[in-house]
C-alpha cells in the first residue's frame, strides 16, 4: 500500500514544538477546569463545565464537557479529543457522546470551527471553540437532513 500523505510542514512544526499558533495551541493555553453558563434551544438555561487537558504534550487536547439543567439533571456529557488527523494533517475533533450514538469526526473549517461535512443532505454537525476577550465559548450547531445548520447550544466560560 502507498504511504500516508505527509503532514503539511507548518502543522507538524506546531504539533512538535514549533512557534506556529494553531487551534490546539490556543485550546491548550486554557487547560484546566472551567465553570460557566449557557442556553440551548431544547434545554433552556444550563450550567456547564469544560475540562481541558493536554494529550502527549502539545499533540492534542482532551475536552470533557457537561451541561446541567437548573434542577441538577445532566443534559449532555461528551468526551472530545482535539488532535491533528494523521492522514490530512488538519486539526480534527473526535466527539463521543450519547446524542451521536458513538463517535463523530469534525474537521477544522474555520479559525475556531469544526464541521462533519455532511451538509444539508445528512445530519450536519458543527462545533465552535472560541477564545475571545477573556471568554471561552463552546457552541454546538446542527441541522437535520434537509434543514439548514443552526446554533442549538452555547456555553460560555470566563477565563482568569
Amino acid at each position: 500500500p502507498p504511504p500516508p500523505p505527509s503532514r503539511p510542514h507548518s502543522v507538524a512544526a506546531s504539533a512538535y514544538g514549533g512557534a506556529m499558533d494553531t487551534i490546539i495551541d490556543r485550546v491548550l493555553s486554557v487547560a484546566g477546569r472551567h465553570d460557566g453558563t449557557g442556553d440551548g434551544v431544547e434545554s433552556g438555561p444550563i450550567t456547564a463545565t469544560l475540562e481541558v487537558a493536554p494529550i502527549r504534550g502539545t499533540m492534542g487536547a482532551s475536552i470533557d464537557y457537561v451541561a446541567t439543567a437548573p434542577d441538577g439533571r445532566e443534559l449532555h456529557s461528551e468526551h472530545t479529543v482535539l488532535a491533528f488527523d494523521s492522514w490530512s494533517g488538519q486539526p480534527t475533533l473526535f466527539v463521543l457522546c450519547a446524542e451521536l450514538s458513538g463517535i463523530d469526526q469534525l474537521v477544522q473549517t474555520g479559525e475556531s470551527t469544526f464541521n462533519n461535512g455532511r451538509g444539508s443532505e445528512g445530519f450536519e454537525l458543527q462545533i465552535e471553540i472560541s477564545l475571545d476577550g477573556g471568554t471561552l465559548a463552546y457552541v454546538w450547531s446542527w441541522g437535520a437532513p434537509g434543514d439548514a445548520l443552526a446554533e442549538q447550544s452555547r456555553a460560555t466560560f470566563p477565563l482568569p
